[in-house]
């Protein structure tokens, strides 16, 4: 496991290095998927190999698994996620009249925030796991400089009109196909009380796909720590070992 970075590396030349090997490959590192999906999964595919990555974009929250198994017969219009967990837990403190810098204190104590956090409340990982589904889900050829992205900072305003209206505020990473063009978008907006959308608080996630026949899927989980991820990873890998032997 390497740091996700915007270039990729060095995660991005080894997972390049093992599909050249011939090598199946599970990562939950984003920045290699964001900056070159269509050549990795070219690669994997041109070499008899595996390339999964269910740990990417939302821990152990099905995602690719769930449409790739269930959904094959039918077209995905657009989704709806919340996708970084630490926001969606900092929004949540300044829902009980928290400042910003009180909320990001609270979640650092409670180890929802890293140190360096900026990568969070300005929209930028989730604008990255946007872009991977994008990419996966859709067949697009999308980069990040493709997403409309705000993150954070200055919601104080959305959250009192949300009060007023009885709704919620949420940061929402949307993905939709409008006149055969992909519109990717990740900014805070109000969402109603019969959302599903709403029923994702403290530091969960959650995702509301939308397709031509099934309509709205919605799944959300829990996630109170890295074991999920791994777990995400650890499946990922026993799809690989009836195959390897390992």
């Amino acid at each position: 496991m390497t740091p996700s970075t915007f270039s990729g590396e060095p995660g991005l030349s080894n997972i390049r290095a093992a599909l050249a090997k011939r090598k199946h490959v599970v990562t939950a590192n984003k920045g290699p998927l964001v900056k070159a999906y269509r050549e990795l999964v070219n690669m994997a595919r041109e070499n008899g190999v595996k390339l999964l990555y269910e740990a990417a974009v939302a821990a152990h929250l099905p995602v690719f698994c769930l449409l790739e198994s269930c959904f094959k017969a039918d077209e995905l219009l657009s989704l709806r996620g919340i996708l970084n967990a630490t926001t969606n837990y900092i929004i949540g403190e300044m829902e009980k009249d928290k400042d910003l810098q009180h909320a990001l204190e609270r979640a650092i104590e409670a180890g929802w925030a890293e140190t360096n956090h900026s990568d969070d409340i300005d929209g930028i990982d989730a604008a990255r796991k946007t872009v991977i589904l994008a990419n996966a889900l859709f067949n697009a050829d999308a980069r990040l400089e493709d997403v409309q992205v705000e993150g954070i900072r200055h919601i104080e305003g959305l959250l009192k009109e949300a009060k007023k209206n009885n709704k919620k505020v949420k940061l929402i990473c949307r993905i939709a196909k409008t006149n055969n063009k992909l519109e990717m978008t990740v900014q805070p907006g109000q969402v109603s009380l019969n959302d599903p959308l709403a029923t994702v608080d403290q530091g969960n996630m959650g995702i509301a796909f939308r397709f031509r026949t099934c309509q709205e899927i919605f799944v959300s989980a829990q996630f109170l720590g890295p074991k999920q991820t791994a777990y995400a990873v650890l499946n990922d890998l026993m799809k690989i070992k009836p195959e390897t032997g390992c």
